[in-house]
């Protein structure tokens, strides 16, 4: 007999689902206390309610034998004290710290269409520089003002928008933190952050506190799933045949649940969803039908960062989560040094370079540190980790006592990248700097030199040399809206995106539009990744 087959619905099961949609919808009625006094609130505390009775304070003592006390003011006689009352903070404008700590003003958005806001927000670039993913990062998490066109019926959709996006770039603490810090959990709020919880394999946490909320406040399926969890399949059963009565379940959510509840009664295992949702995924490896990450969106793998999967899940998740952006460099390096790779190829050669280079760095021959070096980098260039590899490698190469100057060229030219790219000690990187215009540029740019060398050609260089060089045009154009700043930097870091495959002219649109927000330095550090860095989309 099966979990769901231990309890046949007898012939008042329309009666009973009835009862639950009941309890569904209906709001609970008042207490006899309440129906007596419909002004009191339930719950009400009988000595605070006394207290709140006698405004008149306590006799205190006009000093204070320790310290001072102002002078208290003779009985009746009124004090000037204006009272203002706070507001909450708006939902759209919940974030994680203030915009100035970005460089950006906090009205960016200000008269900016919504729907346009909506529409930049999802089309955010994450197939980009390093420094530009990061840049995103922070537009998504400060507290700006929300749009001036923002009416109170739509209040949430940006806030909503930025968490959806923060999820699908696999942000997903960032997205917690944004919505913990939100003044109310809205029912969509609440649906989102089961989401990450079911993606992080917290699910027992998340059902846990859902427990007792309103259905639509997580989602029919959500509550169907947290009632199996807790045992009780008879009221999973009974939800799941109410909720797919009323269409309220989508076709292959409904298909799911079901398996999930009478999995000896399915006789044909239908294929999962095309758009599998955390919920989606969750129930299939329950069901032990499993969807391998590496298949889905980058947020599923914190699945095999969890100790249940293998080394080599656990390395792929984390150069998925690593290049996101949304992982520390560190905490992949920690992965690589676990234990010897056991194989060749692939994530294995990432591998067995780094545990050489580090063993290059205890030791002091400069041609084992050199080949080293040579043989790491292509590695981490060929799956796009390179600033990865700048902030794991350059500290220790530039911290102990190892000379620079006695590698070898290729060496010491990787080094400067590396020095560069990880924005450390760019006093020797000028002593590293091969001799070449676009070495001499990129290194400029890196020290914040405002006098940048002269590119003559078409080149990337040459664009990113005509961003700096020429006067911002955003700032020259007076019929330009004031209110524009988020979408010029929305449309900024989506022509970088087009830069970082090779597009010149992108490039300088999307500096240009940086420059024009007075975001300088990080102009400057995308540019140095668009010199330095190969991507291919």
């Amino acid at each position: 007999m099966t979990r769901a087959g231990a309890y046949s619905p007898p012939g008042r099961q329309g009666a009973l689902v009835g009862v639950v949609l009941a309890a569904m919808i209906l709001p609970a009625q008042p207490t006899a206390a309440q129906a007596l006094h419909p002004e009191r609130p339930l719950n009400a505390i009988d000595w605070l309610e006394d207290a709140m009775s006698n405004p008149i304070p306590p006799e205190l003592p006009d000093t204070a034998p320790d310290g001072y006390l102002p002078p208290i003011p003779p009985r009746g006689q009124a004090d000037n004290i204006a009272v203002t009352p706070l507001s909450p903070p708006a939902l759209d404008q919940v974030g994680l710290f203030v915009p100035e700590r970005a460089g950006l003003p906090r009205d960016l958005w200000g008269q900016a269409p919504v729907a346009e806001v909506l529409a930049g927000i999802s089309a955010l670039p994450v197939d980009t520089v390093p420094s530009a993913l990061q840049l995103g990062y922070r537009l998504l998490l400060a507290e700006f003002a929300p749009p001036a066109r923002l009416q109170p019926e739509t209040q949430g959709t940006v806030l909503n928008a930025r968490v959806d996006k923060l999820m699908a770039m696999g942000a997903l603490e960032q997205a917690t933190q944004l919505i913990d810090a939100a003044p109310v959990r809205t029912a969509a709020l609440n649906t989102r952050a089961f989401d990450i919880a079911l993606l992080l394999g917290e699910e027992d946490r998340a059902c846990a506190s859902m427990s007792g909320q309103i259905t639509t406040d997580f989602g029919h399926g959500a509550q169907i799933f947290c009632l199996a969890r807790r045992g009780d399949w008879q009221g999973a059963y009974m939800t799941l045949n109410a909720t797919t009565s009323l269409g309220l379940l989508d076709t292959s959510e409904a298909a799911l649940l079901l398996r999930f509840l009478e999995e000896e009664d399915v006789i044909l295992t239908p294929p999962p969803p095309a758009e599998l949702s955390p919920l989606g995924w969750r129930i299939l490896e329950a069901l032990g039908d499993p969807v391998p990450t590496s298949s889905l969106p980058v947020a599923f793998a914190y699945a095999d960062l969890r100790g249940t999967s293998g080394w080599r899940a656990q390395l792929d998740a984390a150069e998925r989560l690593t290049r996101a952006g949304v992982m520390q460099p560190n905490r992949l390096l920690g992965l690589y040094a676990q234990r010897r790779p056991a194989a060749s190829g692939g994530v294995w050669e990432r591998v067995r370079a780094v545990q050489a280079l580090d063993q290059a760095l205890a030791g002091t021959d400069a041609a084992a540190l050199s080949r080293a070096l040579v043989t790491a980098w292509p590695q981490f260039a060929s799956v796009e980790l390179e600033v990865a590899f700048a902030q794991m490698f350059a500290p220790a190469l530039t911290d102990g006592d190892t000379d620079l100057m006695a590698l070898d060229a290729p060496a010491r030219a990787i080094v400067w990248q590396l020095l560069l790219l990880a924005q450390t000690r760019l006093d020797m990187a000028v002593h590293l700097a091969p001799d070449t215009p676009t070495a001499r540029l990129a290194t400029a740019l890196a020290q914040q030199d405002p006098a940048l060398p002269d590119m003559d050609n078409t080149s990337m260089a040459a664009a990113i040399a005509q961003a700096f060089s020429s006067q911002p045009r955003a700032q020259d154009d007076t019929t330009a809206p004031a209110s524009s700043g988020g979408i010029v930097l929305l449309d900024a870091l989506n022509s970088i995106a087009h830069a970082a495959i090779g597009d010149p002219r992108a490039a300088r649109i999307g500096l240009e539009g940086l420059l024009s927000l007075g975001l300088d330095g990080p102009a400057r550090q995308i540019a140095v990744e668009l010199l330095l860095l190969e991507r291919r989309g």
